[in-house]
């Protein structure tokens, strides 16, 4: 079967040469890569133009132009012209067997839905930190929907049923996704390096939103895991104790992330110059998710997370 890669693109001039270059490198090539690109502004197209001139395989360019992720990719799968299209992200790139094990994954009649490894890249020593971190949580804790994500899912365009990502959903997207159309299995031989946030402030800001949209995502799917709550119901515990008995009671929430860096640490023994700024990604994981999670629980209470909870997107044909 033949397979589209479907890459989203915004002034992604740093990363997307690496990633159609690994591209260009699959054993089993691309029938056509799309660039779905966002408005970018910087030098993002100029790259992709000079990379389409060598290319063996056909590209593409798509306007998104709306600053949603789930619609760019809608519009991938409107434009796909295969049984088959993989999802990989402008800051990801691909091993070399990869389109291949995407592929040989769909075999079975009943897969709609393939996923694959993601292994953290870093930019930065923080970065690093936070990859070691994140992949010890990702192999201890992960299950299901929650090992899938788009910057390395691909789906057969025929046995997905005509269902698109639902347009609100501007995280979480994937899982939602996935638990919505079933058919899902992953493919660890389709293997895919993904940066980790090279920031404080990023890795803030994107675990506030995915503490966000797990709340939205379990509301909406009745799927409930305790472990996502834990680092609220330590934030929320520490602060009251804190405020309530002793001052003292405060440190019980860095205490929390001290013990979380120390546990990583006895199972992956990272450089030793990296443990505080492990210790660091923990307080910002867990701040950043605690604080996510309460604010949509309280959208939730007030009826305004702005995805309705008895709404469900409708299949889309074509």
């Amino acid at each position: 079967m033949d397979l589209t890669v479907v890459i989203l693109t915004y002034n992604s001039a740093r990363t997307i040469a690496a990633c159609l270059s690994s591209v260009a490198r699959q054993t089993r090539p691309p029938a056509e890569i799309l660039v779905v690109d966002d408005d970018s502004t910087d030098e993002t197209l100029a790259l992709v133009r000079r990379f389409a001139v060598d290319s063996a395989a056909p590209v593409r360019v798509l306007r998104n132009g709306r600053r949603n992720i789930s619609r760019g990719r809608n519009i991938g799968i409107a434009a796909t012209r295969t049984p088959l299209l993989a999802f990989l992200d402008s800051d990801a790139y691909a091993e070399p067997e990869w389109v291949a094990a995407l592929t040989t994954a769909f075999e079975p009649p009943q897969v709609a839905i393939v996923g694959g490894e993601v292994l953290a890249a870093h930019a930065t020593r923080f970065a690093a930190a936070v990859a070691i971190s994140d992949g010890a949580v990702r192999d201890l804790a992960a299950s299901g929907t929650i090992l899938f994500t788009t910057c390395n899912l691909a789906l057969h365009t025929e046995r997905v049923g005509g269902h698109r990502f639902d347009e609100r959903w501007v995280y979480a997207e994937d899982v939602e996704y996935v638990h919505r159309v079933g058919g899902a299995v992953i493919a660890p031989a389709a293997r895919v390096w993904h940066e980790s946030r090279a920031t404080v402030r990023g890795y803030l800001r994107q675990m506030y939103q995915y503490g966000l949209w797990k709340v939205r995502y379990t509301v909406r799917t009745r799927e409930v895991r305790l472990v996502d709550y834990s680092a609220t119901a330590a934030l929320v515990l520490s602060a009251a104790a804190g405020v309530l008995v002793s001052p003292w009671l405060l440190l019980a929430y860095p205490g929390l992330c001290a013990a979380e860096t120390a546990a990583v640490v006895l199972l992956r023994r990272p450089r030793p110059a990296l443990i505080p700024m492990m210790f660091v990604g923990w307080l910002v994981k867990n701040t950043g998710w605690g604080l996510g999670v309460l604010v949509a629980i309280a959208q939730e209470a007030v009826g305004r997370s702005g995805v309705p909870a008895a709404d469900r997107p409708a299949p889309v044909a074509g």
